[in-house]
């Protein structure tokens, strides 16, 4: 082959080559041209979610330099594109940003953590005040060119810090209202679940304070308990009015005590019932004084049985009640006056007593036995015949008292069938009394 062919074919491959090479280009600048516009699409993609997002977002580079962030960033901290895109998070508005606890959270625990959630800040900023921002932070490598970004997002919860700081105020006060108050004393929402309790709440079941809030009655009581003060709660939302309740327990200790409760509504502004407010009193001592003066108010001092003021109570009662037929015992202790007067009035009051034990034994716990005078005994007997009086008499008159003579006791018996004939069995039964009393002296 001359030097001619030679530099021909020579030529040949280098063009050859040449059209290989520019081949190459082509394709690589079609996949320059393709990759970038993958990357703006990606761009613009991203910044359309970033944008879409209500709360305030920013992405960062590797070196912490902003790349974007959505409008609600720029509304909330009052700042422009201008001053943010491409600057340093720390420089934004004469380095307002450069917290401490935002240091601490992309130089310490973002290298370690590449998602961090609910990470609290607390910040004074020159142009918009103090705010609580809860940082929610993500890193993201991206491998395509071998670099990573930062999506920070932000959400400002000043107002509800404050709203929490402000329901946090209200419950202290509650509270402290609630355990100024001496008495049982709690607040329920609308659902029947206690709200706050005070100290003697807790204490008359036995728990803490903090360990009822939440719990409903059906938590803490037995079941009949529960469905009763449930009804109660139900009534008191229902009508939106103060009730009051009387009730009796047996307390921790087994003794029966007596507690009046008052419940009353509270309203919102809407004037819609949203809860109660409860206080209990131990009632205890004064309905045991109020028995006492019942008691006191009907009985005898001396005997313990039923007093003149009762037993005419009563008569009327049985009478309007239709109460027929009614039989009247009568009965009177012979030579009271004169143990009385040889002996001492004590031993005329033992007396009365023996004869007063005597006579409440031999009736039924339905009939009303009474001391109506000195020595005088009065006995109704309701829906009874004369016969069943007569036998109650007899057998006061077989007691080894009467027979021993320990004490003498004049009886008289009457009985109406109606109302009409009560005043005539009244009558009758006295002088019965005092025929017996007559015979038995002279006797």
């Amino acid at each position: 082959m001359n030097d001619y062919e030679k530099t021909k074919e020579q030529l040949v491959h280098e063009i050859t080559e040449l059209r290989k090479r520019f081949a190459t280009l082509e394709t690589t600048a079609r996949e320059c041209k393709q990759l970038e516009t993958e990357i703006q699409d990606a761009r613009e993609y991203a910044e359309n979610i970033v944008e879409t997002v209500r709360e305030p977002l920013v992405v960062l580079d590797s070196d912490l330099k902003i790349l974007t962030a959505n409008h609600s960033f720029y509304d909330t901290f009052k700042v422009t594109p201008e001053e943010t895109i491409g600057n340093f998070i720390y420089d934004l508005g004469n380095r307002q940003w450069d917290i401490p606890k935002l240091r601490v959270l992309f130089e310490e625990i973002l290298p370690h953590d590449t998602v961090f959630n609910g990470y609290e800040v607390e910040h004074i900023f020159l142009d918009i005040g103090r705010k609580n921002i809860l940082l929610n932070a993500r890193e993201i490598f991206r491998e395509n060119i071998g670099s990573r970004v930062i999506l920070l997002a932000m959400e400002d919860i000043t107002v509800r810090k404050l709203t929490e700081e402000r329901i946090s105020e209200v419950i202290w006060q509650q509270q402290a209202i609630l355990d100024n108050i001496p008495n049982i004393a709690w607040l329920k929402d609308r659902g029947g679940r206690y709200v706050a309790v005070n100290e003697p709440f807790g204490s008359a079941l036995g728990m803490a304070p903090k360990d009822l809030v939440g719990k409903s009655d059906h938590d803490i009581y037995p079941p009949e308990r529960a469905v009763k003060y449930e009804n109660d709660f139900r009534e008191v939302m229902a009508t939106g009015t103060r009730t009051n309740f009387e009730e009796s327990i047996v307390d921790r200790e087994g003794k029966i005590q007596y507690l009046e409760k008052i419940e009353t509504p509270i309203f919102n502004d809407a004037g819609v019932v949203i809860g109660i407010i409860g206080i209990a009193q131990d009632i205890t001592n004064r309905k045991e004084v109020e028995a006492t003066l019942r008691y006191d108010s009907t009985h005898d001092v001396l005997t313990g049985l039923y007093n003149r003021a009762f037993f005419d109570e009563e008569l009327e009662r049985l009478a309007q009640n239709g109460m027929f037929p009614l039989s009247i015992v009568m009965a009177d202790v012979n030579g009271l006056k004169t143990v009385n007067d040889t002996m001492g009035h004590e031993a005329g009051d033992n007396l009365i007593r023996l004869a007063a034990q005597l006579i409440l034994g031999a009736f039924r716990a339905e009939d009303v036995v009474a001391r109506i005078g000195g020595d005088e005994f009065a006995v109704l007997l309701p829906g009874t015949d004369k016969n069943v009086a007569e036998e109650a008499v007899k057998r006061i008159m077989g007691s080894p008292e009467i027979i021993d003579g320990l004490v003498s006791i004049a009886f008289g018996i009457a009985s109406a069938e109606n109302k009409d004939q009560l005043e005539e069995a009244l009558k009758h039964s006295d002088e019965r009394m005092y025929r017996d009393k007559s015979e038995q002296k002279e006797s």
